[in-house]
């Protein structure tokens, strides 16, 4: 007869087991996979799932000598942490083998079987999980990434998260053979770098401090290999390719030939403007009216101001040119941008700013009737929108305000110091100059013709397909090429556009040819400059390389 304390034994142990069966489930499926490993079961508890797994693969591969080897040598358990399910933690248990090498010439005995699309050598973490928490610790550094993978069911410290930040390696790139450069600003219009970008992969591969021949004539003779350069129209970058890598072909981006064949006509157009204006007078073209705007006596001082303190820099510009400085170095000493340096070198003269047209405005109808009540003696801006909107006007009180506020009698403010040395006023001139009243003549506002468009918006009309230009466009376009050097303009930039979208590079020479002979001085400047860089600019027209894949780099490297 069996005992009461061993019947006791027994039923605790079958109890135990009991509880074992309904803890442990087999699963054939899972929502992951296990590459390379068989699942054995599951188990559950507070902490979270336990996956058992064994390795199915009959053999290994040694990482000494190669030899594959069927001979275990023993067992035992890895137990890496992987992602969550359902916000439970999951830690895998792995049962992997020591396989001893068969090979008698190997150094190493014994090796351990790899799994490595689920879990590195000596790591902690499945790759899975180590690649969310290397995003996690990129993103939200270490406390704020740990209180947040808490949340998730991931339970990892903030100096785990730095660590893992910190472990990744960085790539080392190889010299591309085909490279492209362009300038970024480290602080606009003061200092800037140069990035160098793989033509073929469009990946960034290094950053120079400097924009200089000598920084990327250094590079470039540091990392020799690089057969293909596609670059701007920069001179430094040009004499840098030519320095530091002789042996390979250098490639002139075409926008960039294209922005500089723009410049040109502009300058050319802002010559001839005035001839222009006056031959658009004597046409009778048909030209919108405008009403010009009155300025106060504060308004004149200090525009005048201004364009003596822009004459001033424009003669300091040309004095440094003529001495022999560069355009970039005149740039950096002055602290200016390098395009109106430019425009400032090859202006020839001063260049006066244009006048900014108005454009049309909601107002323009209702116009005679303001300046009726302005001439009775209304002054009230939301007096005259109320009495405008019962006519019908859809505008909002600020446009009927801006339009009133200069012609409002104020005071104006007196000038300062600076002001009155540049303009050398005495006390008692300068108290004759500050108010804003309007004179006399001013009173009466007069219409007149707007004059032709500015060169900068004249030029694309020269640029564009003349197909693509609507009505008003082309009677302009026809009314400028009544001119007979806009006409040899039109057809010089027209020809290289055809032959630069064609790539016909049989018509290169002659084009280039014709430029140079022909009697518009901008021209002959940008065509020297084409023989000056004359390989690199017809290789644009051979090979397909530009500078597209380097354009927004710095911006995806920010």
């Amino acid at each position: 007869m069996l005992q009461p304390w061993f019947v006791n034994r027994i039923e605790e142990k079958i109890a135990q087991r009991e509880q074992i069966c309904t803890e442990v489930h087999t699963f054939p499926m899972l929502p992951f996979s296990l590459p390379g490993f068989e699942v054995q079961a599951v188990s559950e508890a507070e902490v979270g799932l336990t996956i058992t797994a064994r390795a199915t693969s009959p053999i290994a591969t040694c990482p000494a000598c190669q030899h594959e080897s069927c001979h275990v040598h023993s067992y035992y358990t890895r137990a890496p942490q992987d992602l969550p399910v359902s916000g439970q933690t999951v830690r895998l248990r792995l049962r992997v083998r020591r396989f001893r090498c068969q090979n008698g010439a190997c150094r190493q005995q014994t090796f351990v079987e790899q799994a490595p699309q689920v879990v590195s050598r000596y790591a902690r973490q499945t790759r899975r999980l180590r690649e969310t928490l290397k995003a996690f610790a990129y993103t939200l550094s270490g406390q704020a990434g740990s209180r947040l993978l808490k949340q998730a069911g991931m339970t990892v410290s903030g100096d785990t998260l730095l660590r893992v930040a910190k472990s990744v390696g960085t790539t080392v790139l190889m010299t591309p053979e085909l490279l492209g450069m362009d300038d970024f600003a480290f602080k606009r219009g003061r200092t800037y770098g140069t990035i160098l970008v793989d033509l073929r992969t469009h990946r960034p591969v290094d950053l120079l401090p400097e924009r200089t021949a000598d920084a990327l004539s250094f590079w470039l003779r540091t990392h020799p290999g690089v057969l293909l350069i596609s670059r701007d129209r920069s001179t430094e970058y040009a004499r840098g390719a030519s320095d530091g890598a002789p042996e390979a072909l250098q490639v002139a981006d075409r926008f960039h030939v294209l922005q500089n064949l723009r410049e040109a006509g502009e300058r050319a157009l802002k010559r001839l403007h005035a001839e222009l204006v006056e031959q658009q007078k004597a046409s009778g073209h048909p030209q919108a009216i405008h009403y010009k705007r009155r300025r106060s006596q504060t308004e004149v001082a200090a525009s005048t101001v201004a364009h003596l303190r822009r004459q001033a820099r424009y003669e300091e510009v040309v004095a440094l040119y003529q001495q022999g400085m560069s355009i970039l170095g005149i740039a950096n000493q002055l602290r200016m941008s390098r395009s109106t340096v430019r425009s400032f070198v090859y202006a020839g003269a001063f260049p006066e700013r244009a006048n900014v047209l108005r454009t049309k405005s909601l107002l323009d109808p209702y116009v005679p009737y303001l300046e009726t009540r302005l001439k009775q003696g209304c002054r009230n801006a939301h007096q005259l929108w109320e009495e405008q909107v019962a006519q019908g006007f859809k505008g909002s009180y600020k446009v009927v305000n801006h339009w009133l506020a200069p012609r409002r009698e104020k005071p104006g403010r007196k000038h300062s110091l600076r002001e009155k040395d540049l303009l050398g006023l005495t006390e008692q001139e300068e108290a004759g100059t500050y108010s804003q009243q309007p004179k006399q003549e001013e009173q009466e506002e007069a219409l007149e013709p707007v004059a032709l468009e500015a060169p900068r918006h004249l030029i694309w009309l020269l640029l564009r397909d003349p197909s693509s230009l609507n009505q008003d466009e082309q009677r302009t376009l026809g009314l400028i090429r009544q001119h007979s050097l806009v006409e040899r303009l039109y057809h010089l930039i027209q020809g290289y556009l055809r032959l630069a979208r064609e790539r016909d590079v049989e018509a290169f020479d002659p084009w280039l040819a014709q430029c140079s002979n022909c009697d518009i001085p901008d021209m002959q400047s940008f065509a020297q400059g084409i023989q000056k860089d004359y390989e690199a600019v017809k290789t644009s027209l051979i090979l397909p390389y530009s500078n597209g894949p380097v354009e927004g780099a710095p911006f995806r490297c920010a």
